[in-house]
């Protein structure tokens, strides 16, 4: 799951109390931030160190990949041949997008 990966779910707002719609954001494998639909109140989730989870969970993510691959390839060799190439052109743009909204975040809280 990445950053520019948002979700939806049907949860009760802390602001105006409603079982609302939210939009569900992760910063990887991290919730990051839920908005409710109703009234636009949003929460940043984990907001104290964030930064820090996140970078570890990304070197989690890097450092693991390599192994997830080679699982993928073993047990599924023909879908995992066809599907690479379209997912490794992916990968870049999707964490540049994943930085992105985590560091123009930081620079928004930081002034």
């Amino acid at each position: 799951m990445t950053v520019a990966e948002r979700r939806a779910a049907y949860l009760r707002c802390q602001s105006c109390g409603a079982e609302a719609l939210h939009e569900v954001s992760y910063a990887g494998r991290l919730l990051y931030k839920s908005r409710c639909t109703a009234c636009g109140h949003e929460v940043r989730h984990g907001e104290r160190d964030f930064e820090g989870r996140y970078l570890l969970d990304l070197e989690h993510r890097l450092l693991t990949k390599p192994g997830r691959l080679v699982r993928r390839a073993r047990y599924h060799p023909i879908a995992f041949a066809r599907s690479f190439p379209a997912a490794a052109a992916r990968q870049p743009a999707k964490l540049r997008a994943e930085l992105r909204m985590v560091l123009d975040d930081v620079r928004r809280r930081r002034g």
